[in-house]
C-alpha cells in the first residue's frame, strides 16, 4: 500500500484532489490518498509518498514490530499537521528495538510514523521524497513564459485527460503539450501565433523533447479523434463579453474529438452543446473551470 500526501496552494484544493483521483488513488483524509502504485515524480500536487510496512494502535507498537532490519543509518520522522519533523523519541525507540545507527542528515533510509485518522490507526513505512520531478522541469520554463497556467495545473490537466492523443490546437507557450510529452502521452500541438510558437519551440528545446509544433489555425480542426486538452485564449474582455473565443474554439472541435479536458469561463459552461457528456467540473481560477468529459458523436 502506498500512501500519498498531497500539497496544494490556496485555491487549488479541487484540482489537486481531482489529480489524485485521476491517478487511481482513494481519498482517506483531507491530505492522504492511497493506492497500489503511484508515480510520485510525475504528480503535480503530491508532496511525498510512504510505502506502508506496518500498521497498529500506537507509535511504539509499530516501531517495535517494524518488519525486517531497518537500513542503517536511519532517520525517524513524524507528521504533525502538514509538516514532517525528525523525531528523537521515535529514533531512540527504533534503536532500542531494531538496533542500527541514527543519522539526521543523508540517512540510508527514512521511516515516517503517522496517523491518518487522528490516532485510531498508526502507520509506519519508508518515505520517498520527490526528486527530479516533472513539475520542476516544467517550472524551469513556465516561470518565464506562462501567463495564466502553472506547471502544476498543466500536469494535472493531462492526468485528467480521458483519452489519446492529447491535442492542444492553441498551445501558446507549450505547457500542456510539453507536460503531456513528459508524461509519455501521444501528443499533438499547434498554434496560429508566431510569437507563441517561438516560445513553445524554445521551451521544447530546453527540455530536450521531441514534439512538432507547427503553425495551424485552431478554428480549422486538423485532427480527428483524441482528447482536446487546452487553456483556450480569451478575447480581450472575456470576463464580461457575451462573445467568448474559447467557447467558439471548443464548438469547432467537438465534431472531431472523442473526449476533452479544457478550461472555460463558468458563465459559458451552461451554453455547451448537448452532444457532450461532462464527467467532472473542477473549479479553477478567475471564475473559470476545468471541464472534463466525452463527446457523443454519431
Amino acid at each position: 500500500m502506498i500512501w500519498v500526501h498531497r500539497n496544494y496552494p490556496d485555491g487549488f484544493d479541487d484540482l489537486s484532489k481531482a489529480e489524485m483521483l485521476a491517478c487511481g488513488l482513494t481519498q482517506v483524509s483531507k491530505r492522504f490518498f492511497t493506492g497500489e502504485t503511484f508515480n510520485l515524480e510525475a504528480s503535480a500536487y503530491a508532496g511525498f509518498s510512504v510505502e506502508e510496512m506496518i500498521r497498529g494502535h500506537s507509535a511504539e507498537e509499530i516501531i517495535r514490530d517494524f518488519p525486517g532490519e531497518i537500513p542503517s543509518p536511519f532517520r525517524m520522522e513524524k507528521l504533525v499537521g502538514t509538516y514532517r519533523y525528525g523525531s528523537r523519541t521515535y529514533a531512540l525507540l527504533a534503536h532500542k528495538y531494531k538496533k542500527g545507527d541514527i543519522r539526521a542528515s543523508d540517512p540510508a533510509s527514512i521511516i515516517l510514523v503517522f496517523t491518518p485518522d487522528n490516532g485510531k490507526t498508526w502507520i509506519a513505512g519508508y518515505l520517498k521524497e520527490k526528486k527530479n520531478s516533472l513539475v520542476e522541469k516544467l517550472s524551469s520554463v513556465s516561470g518565464r513564459t506562462s501567463v495564466s497556467l502553472s506547471a502544476q495545473a498543466a500536469l494535472a490537466m493531462v492526468h485528467l485527460a480521458p483519452g489519446n492523443p492529447v491535442i492542444d490546437p492553441c498551445c501558446g507557450t507549450g505547457l500542456i503539450p510539453l507536460a503531456s510529452v513528459l508524461l509519455g502521452r501521444e501528443t499533438l500541438a499547434a498554434d496560429n501565433n508566431y510569437k507563441m510558437i517561438r516560445h513553445a519551440r524554445q521551451n521544447r528545446d530546453e527540455l530536450n523533447l521531441n514534439l512538432e509544433i507547427p503553425r495551424k489555425d485552431a478554428f480549422e480542426p486538423w485532427h480527428d479523434g483524441g482528447c482536446l486538452v487546452s487553456d483556450f485564449p480569451a478575447d480581450r474582455n472575456w470576463t464580461t463579453s457575451e462573445k467568448d473565443l474559447g467557447l467558439q474554439l471548443f464548438r469547432a472541435w467537438i465534431p472531431h474529438i472523442s473526449s476533452f479536458c479544457v478550461i472555460l469561463p463558468e458563465k459559458v459552461v451552461e451554453k455547451l452543446p448537448r452532444t457532450i457528456q461532462i464527467s467532472s467540473l473542477v473549479p479553477f481560477t478567475a471564475n473559470r473551470s476545468i471541464v472534463v468529459g466525452t463527446v457523443k458523436n454519431g
